[in-house]
């Protein structure tokens, strides 16, 4: 208000001027000189008016509401209300508003209106209207730019917060605020200290990421790229960069991007490479071993059949033995073809079972009687409870596991010994072992062991037969039977191998409390 009462005080000292004096001193200021009544009826216009918006001074004179009438639409209702209001109140009064030129043009004035006052009462209304079209645009642009970065800045995939030198945060976005779980309450605070104790609790190594974040503190020129690993198992990529304000190094910009699913891509990929190669090398492995197995029976087998064949064209006398080894040959090819047949079932999920009552006691008994007339550097001994041991299974197959187990005793203990099978009750659980005093496993292959051709180091294929098949079918079997097989030993000293088998409830009565209904 000041501006235009001063102005016209200036002007009102220079009746010692000439008329042509003071019109050249009004014409000359940057901005439309004005007077008019108390409903904005001009009595005096610059020339500044014509200049400006376009319109001949005569009209602004001639037409009552002409300034009304050339007031922009959207700002013609609350200014004409503004102005009337400051008028009854004799206020003098500033604004800003759009007028539309005579040429189309939008044009923004700034009005500084002072109210003439008499006695109190309003006579007439001085001001000057001053072109702020310029400042204006300047304006929109930059708050049309401030909205397109803070679009921009909310609407990015990654997280980003930017800290001030002195640690207080000028910038987060709602990204940041989701991926780490920073409530508004936090962010309000505008402080990183709070945030920086907030995040520790979801980090897996809290002390390395905030030793980075002082480092980087100390060294606000230096640039960082960091994979960080959270607790929920998120991995986030963190990219931090100098805030720059001309040459002068005002802060710091975080920027975190979430990149689990790629990370998670990533390993599963290498993951599954790897399980290619080491199947790939398993299948070397097998096909190496199985041709090594199915041939060495041939030789013999063939051996002994064109031993036989001589005899019979000979006409000269044979003896059984020569049938027995060519039959064990035979039983020996015949066993590697029901393992590969039987892991291929045990692959595909089809290994059938014909369960009954079975007595673990007589399993026991009979799978020992199979091997004392070919175990003579092997004595066989059975320990057995006198109560019977009932399971719910296939006896064949459990069988089959039994042998399984005998089977490596023997072959496993070249230097002989003795093997000793033991059926014991554990619980609702009947556990059958089997022990031998032969080479051993090492610790670190034990857990291997049950694979599908998995062999221990210091069970070579020339020395051990085998496909490396038996123990992998024997788990599915057990594990079938809702039973657990496992194995005790060590290197050099014998192992203990153990199937724990449930027994049917008739035999669990006693133990085991009554189930509900």
């Amino acid at each position: 208000m000041e501006s235009s009462e001063g102005a016209w005080q200036v002007l009102g000292t220079l009746h010692t001027r000439t008329h042509h004096e003071r019109e050249e001193l009004i014409n000359s200021i940057d901005g439309i000189v004005w007077e008019a009544d108390c409903l904005v009826r001009f009595r005096f216009v610059s020339k500044q008016g014509e200049r400006l918006l376009g319109y001949p001074l005569r009209q602004w004179y001639e037409e009552p509401d002409f300034w009304v009438q050339h007031v922009h639409p959207e700002d013609r209702g609350w200014a004409a209300e503004y102005c009337r209001a400051a008028v009854e109140q004799g206020q003098s009064h500033e604004f800003e508003y759009r007028m539309v030129a005579a040429d189309g043009r939008v044009v923004w004035l700034r009005d500084i209106v002072t109210v003439v006052l008499q006695d109190g009462q309003a006579q007439g209304l001085r001001g000057i209207m001053v072109d702020v079209t310029a400042q204006h645009g300047v304006q929109e642009h930059l708050e049309r730019t401030i909205s397109l970065l803070e679009a921009s800045f909310d609407s990015t995939a990654d997280g980003l917060l930017v800290v001030g030198r002195d640690g207080r945060v000028t910038a987060c976005n709602r990204r940041f605020q989701q991926i780490w779980g920073i409530p508004d309450a936090l962010v309000e605070q505008h402080l990183d200290a709070p945030l920086l104790e907030a995040v520790r609790e979801r980090l897996v190594d809290p002390e390395q990421f905030n030793a980075r974040v002082r480092e980087l503190y100390m060294k606000p020129e230096e640039e960082s790229f960091e994979t960080i690993e959270l607790r929920d198992g998120r991995v986030l990529e963190r990219y931090s960069l100098p805030q720059r304000l001309g040459g002068a190094i005002i802060g710091r910009v975080w920027s975190f991007r979430d990149v689990s699913q790629r990370v998670r891509a990533e390993r599963e990929r290498e993951r599954l490479l790897r399980e290619a190669h080491e199947a790939i090398q398993v299948r070397d492995d097998f096909l190496s071993i199985a041709s090594h197995e199915l041939k060495t029976p041939l030789t013999p087998l063939r051996l002994s059949l064109q031993l036989l064949r001589h005899v019979l064209e000979s006409r000269q006398p044979g003896t059984l033995g020569q049938v027995d080894r060519a039959l064990g040959q035979v039983r020996r090819l015949s066993s590697l073809v029901n393992d590969l047949l039987d892991a291929s079932c045990v692959g595909m999920c089809r290994l059938q079972l014909q369960r009954a009552p079975v007595s673990l006691r007589e399993l026991a008994l009979e799978v020992s009687s199979d091997f004392h007339a070919v175990s003579e550097r092997h004595p066989i001994t059975v320990e057995a409870p006198d109560e019977e041991l009932f399971i719910l299974g296939d006896s064949g197959r459990l069988s089959q596991v039994l042998t399984n187990l005998v089977e490596n005793a023997l072959k496993y203990s070249p230097q002989g010994g003795a093997v000793r099978m033991s059926l014991a009750r554990s619980g609702a659980a009947a556990v059958l072992s089997v022990t031998d005093s032969g080479i051993g496993i090492p610790k670190e292959e034990q857990e291997h062991l049950f694979e599908r051709f998995f062999r221990a180091r210091n069970a070579p294929v020339s020395g051990f037969g085998g496909l490396g098949l038996g123990l992998y079918i024997c788990r599915d079997i057990v594990e079938r039977h809702g039973g657990h097989i496992w194995v005790e030993s060590e290197q050099g000293r014998g192992s203990t191998f153990h199937v724990s088998l449930p027994l049917l409830a008739a035999h669990t009565r006693q133990e085991q409390p009554a189930a509900p209904g």
